[in-house]
């Protein structure tokens, strides 16, 4: 993921000879330029690293210390090293593209075997007998509870 070009090295040295040592006010002051040349090769260097993120950072950074730099100074200029930033932030972005995700087999679920309740035997109830009641005989109260006699039980007309 080298991202070293030509167009780096030349911003790289726009940078350092925007404020390089001139009494020119329009001109980047040497401490701003040397911030900004830091940030940048701090982008190039986390880039080379595979550290995307950061160097997208670092470049947010400069975009910020170009954005305070002095009113004075040429506004061409500020726009060429914003729309120079801006091209390097988009190259970043392009070239960090998020790696297409392997194709990996999903993992394939195994049933856990469910142990199967075994019943447990209820007892049955033996049923218990009982003793069936002998008819019970009602006496009329006004009858006389001895038989007549000679009657024998027996109708006179059978016997």
């Amino acid at each position: 993921m080298s991202f070293r070009s030509p167009l780096l090295a030349a911003a790289l040295g726009a940078l350092a000879l925007a404020g390089c040592g001139s009494e020119d006010a329009t001109l980047i002051p040497q401490e701003d330029a040397d911030q900004l040349t830091s940030l940048v090769s701090e982008a190039r260097d986390s880039f080379d690293a595979g550290e995307c993120d950061r160097a997208r950072e670092a470049v947010k950074e400069a975009e910020l210390q170009l954005s305070g730099l002095p009113r004075k100074t040429d506004k061409e200029l500020k726009a060429n090293l914003k729309d120079w930033l801006a091209y390097l932030d988009g190259r970043i972005a392009k070239e960090c593209k998020a790696p297409e995700p392997e194709e990996t087999p999903s993992p394939t679920e195994t049933p856990t075997e469910t142990p199967t309740e075994t019943p447990t035997e209820t007892p049955t109830a033996t049923p218990t007998e009982t003793a069936t009641p002998e008819p019970t005989v009602t006496v009329d109260p006004e009858l006389p509870l001895e038989e007549p006699p000679g009657t024998g039980g027996v109708p006179p007309e059978d016997g």
